[in-house]
């Protein structure tokens, strides 16, 4: 799906840069790569939380969270691209996951950085949803946060985004201090 003229934009290479210091800074593991249809980044994230008593051989509880994040490029988004991205997504999200009996949560975020979007497309990133759960949830869950930044160019003067309700308060934040010159008041 990724055309030649992706390829060639250092514009979106240098927010894909951002981004990844950004997400290295909230200390994700960040790989660059490129592939079909324009995944140019992979962040992972993991956390442990326990509490033991005495020794640490007697753990009273265990939790771990993840958060598996995949950047892509496309120059404009529409509908097609856009299910296309979530399929890879989910995908890609969904084989990374190792259920167990201390995971709690793991998050699969997709990030679209495009130049242009068509207003079907926007909106239906703002109403992605996902939520899987293992084993009526003794081994966790899954959820999906999505979240598209339409880069600025000539006409306009300042980055947009939409964002589902998952990514508002997580997700958001990261993507506004990573891109902050993008973004205008």
């Amino acid at each position: 799906m990724p055309d030649s003229s992706e390829d060639s934009d250092p514009g979106r290479d240098l927010c894909l840069d951002a981004l990844a210091r950004g997400c290295e800074a909230a200390r994700f593991d960040v790989r660059r790569l490129r592939e079909a249809p324009s995944l140019r980044m992979t962040a992972v994230f993991h956390q442990r939380s326990e509490r033991y008593a005495l020794i640490r051989k007697a753990t009273l509880w265990a939790a771990e969270t993840h958060e598996y994040l995949y950047a892509y490029a496309p120059s404009d988004l529409d509908s097609a691209l856009w299910r296309a991205i979530l399929d890879d997504v989910l995908a890609r999200g969904l084989a990374a996951i190792r259920p167990h009996d201390e995971h709690m949560t793991s998050y699969i975020s997709a990030v679209l950085l495009c130049r242009s979007w068509h207003a079907d497309a926007a909106d239906a990133v703002r109403r992605a949803r996902f939520v899987r759960s293992f084993r009526w949830g003794l081994r966790g869950w899954a959820r999906l946060r999505t979240i598209a930044v339409r880069l600025p160019d000539a006409e306009q003067a300042s980055a947009a985004c939409v964002c589902n309700a998952s990514a508002r308060n997580a997700l958001l934040p990261l993507i506004r201090s990573a891109l902050s010159p993008l973004f205008t008041l």
